[in-house]
């Protein structure tokens, strides 16, 4: 009867008793490492360290570690996941920062309107005709406590009333953001006032209108 060293009886067992851990770490590693920039370099590299172990260990004692292949395809995906993760990094990461600029915006610009129909609610019942400031319309109830301090979704908001003798009562509100520029909170101010028309202008600037002239002249009305 033909005999067979260790080496070759331990080589045939089935793939199934072999360890595989390692080796189906490093893959598992590198393919998530494809929807998560790598896991922040971290990753990759303990996908290519498990990998590289996997293989060394598949080669010298084949029969008791397997997945040697599994192995070699966790070291070269997350060998491209290095590579590819700052790629991804660089396109996602300002897209994901002017989404949330542009979020910023549209929640201060509903702030703005809204701001100006608790205004008009206000001079219509207990201001007599009169606007009021923003402190006053909170308390009174016209206007939730998320616009009591002034600040909110990374702007500052302010509405103060405008009493002009020999005309009508106005008010401006105005609405900039608390950090501007590519890692902002928004990049641009806006502002309304009793004709509730809101107006916008690029950066942090103060849209007030004038008494004879109530449209901020660097405003440009919002669509």
């Amino acid at each position: 009867m033909e005999k067979r060293d260790n080496y070759n009886v331990g080589a045939d067992a089935p793939a199934s008793k072999r360890r595989q851990g390692m080796a189906i770490a490093s893959l598992v590693i590198g393919i998530v490492g494809f929807f998560t920039c790598g896991l922040a370099g971290l990753g990759t590299f303990t996908g290519i360290i498990l990998g590289c172990i996997a293989v060394s260990r598949a080669g010298k004692k084949p029969q008791e570690y397997g997945g040697k292949e599994l192995a070699i395809a966790g070291i070269i995906t997350n060998v491209i996941s290095l590579f590819i993760s700052p790629i991804v990094a660089a396109i996602a990461i300002p897209n994901m920062v002017k989404a949330r600029q542009a979020a910023h915006e549209a929640r201060a610009i509903s702030y703005v309107r809204t701001i100006g129909q608790a205004q008009h609610l206000y001079a219509a019942g207990v201001g007599r005709g009169h606007f009021a400031d923003l402190h006053q319309l909170v308390s009174e109830g016209f206007l939730d406590g998320s616009l009591a301090s002034g600040e909110t979704g990374g702007f500052r908001f302010t509405s103060t009333p405008v009493n002009v003798p020999g005309l009508p009562p106005m008010f401006d509100t105005t609405a900039r953001p608390l950090t501007t520029g590519a890692l902002g909170n928004g990049n641009r101010s806006f502002g309304s006032n009793e004709t509730l028309a809101v107006f916008q202008a690029s950066g942090d600037v103060e849209l007030k209108g004038t008494p004879p002239n109530r449209k901020p002249a660097n405003g440009v009305p919002v669509e």
